[in-house]
């Protein structure tokens, strides 16, 4: 897939897009939930059309300097490239990632993650990457 010509330079090539999604007012319970998390990782890529070449890979990380610094971590290797998912409970927070270098669906994807935590806000960013 290639991008716009500028003058004089070579084409821009696309090579992927890369979802990001901050959330925010999600319940304390769903975001500590390593198993919840887990499950998320390891059945996402089949509903986006993509492949996992990993287990997904999930850890407890307990609290840091900061006050509220603990939750889940997860990342999940896909043929296409990545999907990854941090976790602040007692913020509320979760953080993702989801990048592949195959066209998906952003707009499905945000609906379902929305769904799935149960969120009050998110902030979502669409970038194409190349």
């Amino acid at each position: 897939m290639e991008g716009k010509k500028s003058a004089g330079k070579k084409p821009f090539q696309i090579y992927g897009k890369h979802l990001t999604i901050d959330a925010y007012g999600i319940p304390k319970k769903k975001l500590a939930s390593h198993s919840g998390v887990f499950h998320l990782l390891s059945g996402l890529p089949e509903m986006l059309g993509m492949r996992r070449l990993t287990v997904p890979y999930v850890v407890f990380c307990d609290e840091g300097d900061k006050k509220g610094d603990w939750g889940v971590s997860g990342f999940v290797m896909i043929y296409e490239s990545h999907i990854s998912c941090h976790t602040w409970p007692a913020l509320g927070y979760v953080s993702m990632d989801v990048y592949s270098c195959r066209p998906f669906d952003h707009k499905k994807t945000i609906a379902f993650l929305k769904k799935f935590w149960g969120c009050r806000t998110m902030k979502v960013r669409v970038v194409k990457r190349g």
